[in-house]
């Protein structure tokens, strides 16, 4: 048994340093410049729909977890046992400045803070079921989430009572605080507003455009401390698992030659020692040549989108200003065919018996007004939308977007770059440096993508302006990721609060 705890942790002394490698050598990344692969992303936890108010705590959240827990004695020892614990799979926003990209948190890696920890006595008696605390956790799900939830039979059951003394049904339908025994529930939250350190893999949503971050890819870590924090705690908990699988296996050793000699073999237990460590400094070597190449290929994808959103931005912006154009030509036809109309002859005084100056007046005002009525219809049906002003709001917010998206990848590819660099000159990844290739150190400066901005006229020189003093409403910043998905179809109804004392 022991020789088995001293491989556990073994491996989960190999597995922490590999989580804080990664967090080390991942850039951070704004929303807006998310990619489809590993990504590091700071935000804010903003809800999906409705913030979920949590059972216990009453905090408004995007994330929370339940724990109901019996005291229980096993021989000579005591512990808590938990006897049910349910959490929300609500998909939720993380949002920055630059825009938002959703989050799936089903089967992740979660870093909650903890808000609540309570005995079910006198003083803390909930009034909620286990049914009840059940159906909670659906609240805030969409449809897609909410399907995969409904298929555990224990969400759909209906509640249950106790039937007798050998009924091994567990209720569900009375209050926890009557529960027989000794109990403590145990709440967990990430609340709206919340500042989130995400780690994870992007991929395409599966409702709609825009990419998203899911649990179910396997490497999911979303937590509420900041990156340093994340960093430290699992470089510490690399190195007790170290030492404790070094203390484990000197005793399991020690334990082995004294059965088999009748005496400790001292020699063998420090040769065992002496192998691990040496297993686990060429482990370190090994892993610190993979980070070079890995850093060195992150650096590479990283130039690769600069130049991705560089072309969409060189191909795009020529686009979106010949349409304007053709929307503001359009637009100065209307406005010269209503000068047109403007323009015509009054209608001459009414006479009894018109007289040649009359009728051809009349004749006059006719002609002008069926051939403007001709262009006005023309030009509405070729687009009966005639607001040129929203058309260029449009093109100046899509500007905006293509050199955000050029200045969201340079970030991350000068801090891709960095990040080689301090790889390249730490132990051991020094050992490595000459191994791995790399043609250039230089950053991308901002005056090195200015060269790339193509010309813009916001405006075509002969396109009227009706109102000067008119400006373009501000647009909203872009949202990165797409639109929200549908909301929940026929969802269950979410547990009412009952008054205390009441039974379900």
């Amino acid at each position: 048994m022991t020789g088995a705890f001293a491989i556990g942790l073994g491996f989960a002394c190999l597995s922490s340093w590999r989580k804080k490698w990664v967090i080390d050598d991942t850039p951070t990344s704004t929303c807006r410049g998310v990619f489809v692969g590993r990504n590091e992303v700071v935000g804010q936890a903003v809800p999906l729909y409705e913030p979920i108010v949590t059972p216990f705590s009453q905090t408004s959240a995007v994330w929370f977890s339940w724990n109901l827990e019996r005291w229980e004695k096993s021989g000579d020892n005591s512990s808590w046992v938990s006897k049910e614990k349910r959490q929300t799979a609500a998909p939720f926003w993380l949002q920055d400045e630059t825009g938002r990209v959703l989050v799936r948190p089903r089967r992740a890696d979660l870093e909650p803070v903890q808000t609540l920890c309570e005995k079910l006595d006198r003083d803390f008696a909930p009034p909620y079921s286990r049914w009840q605390l059940r159906q909670w956790v659906l609240v805030g799900e969409d449809a897609i989430e909410r399907s995969e939830s409904l298929a555990d039979t224990a969400f759909a059951a209906p509640p249950t009572v106790d039937g007798g003394w050998f009924d091994s049904t567990p209720d569900t339908a009375s209050p926890i605080s009557t529960l027989s025994g000794t109990w403590r529930v145990t709440e967990r939250v990430i609340a709206a507003g919340a500042p989130i350190y995400l780690l994870g893999t992007a991929s395409p949503r599966t409702d709609g455009p825009g990419l998203e971050f899911s649990g179910k890819t396997g490497d999911l870590l979303v937590s509420t401390k900041s990156e340093a924090q994340v960093a430290s705690s699992s470089g510490w908990s690399a190195r007790l698992c170290g030492l404790g699988c070094l203390v484990l296996s000197a005793v399991f050793v020690g334990a082995a030659t004294s059965a088999l000699f009748d005496e400790v073999k001292w020699f063998l237990v420090v040769w065992t020692l002496g192998l691990e460590v040496g297993i686990l400094f060429l482990l370190t070597l090994q892993r610190n040549y993979n980070r070079q190449v890995e850093v060195k290929e992150q650096a590479a994808k990283a130039w690769s989108l600069i130049d991705v959103s560089l072309q969409r931005r060189s191909e795009l912006i020529p686009n979106l200003v010949a349409v304007a154009k053709e929307y503001g030509a359009h637009e100065q036809g209307v406005q010269q065919a209503a000068a047109e109309l403007r323009a015509v002859p009054e209608k001459p005084p009414t006479e009894e018996l018109p007289s040649d100056a009359t009728i051809e007046g009349a004749q006059s005002t006719d002609r002008g007004l069926k051939s403007a009525a001709k262009t006005a219809v023309a030009l509405a049906e070729a687009s009966p939308d005639l607001k040129a002003s929203s058309v260029f709001g449009d093109l100046q917010l899509r500007i905006a977007d293509a050199e955000e998206s050029v200045a969201s990848a340079r970030q991350f590819y000068n801090d891709a770059i960095e990040v080689l660099r301090t790889r390249r000159a730490q132990f051991p990844g020094s050992l490595f440096a000459r191994f791995v290739d790399v043609p250039s150190w230089k950053l991308f400066e901002a005056e090195e993508a200015a060269r790339f901005v193509p010309s813009v006229a916001l405006a075509p020189s002969a396109a009227p302006v009706l109102d000067p003093s008119a400006a373009v409403p501000p647009a909203s910043p872009p949202t990165a990721q797409g639109p929200l998905p549908a909301p929940p179809q026929s969802p269950p109804e979410p547990p009412t609060r009952p008054s205390p004392g009441s039974s379900s």
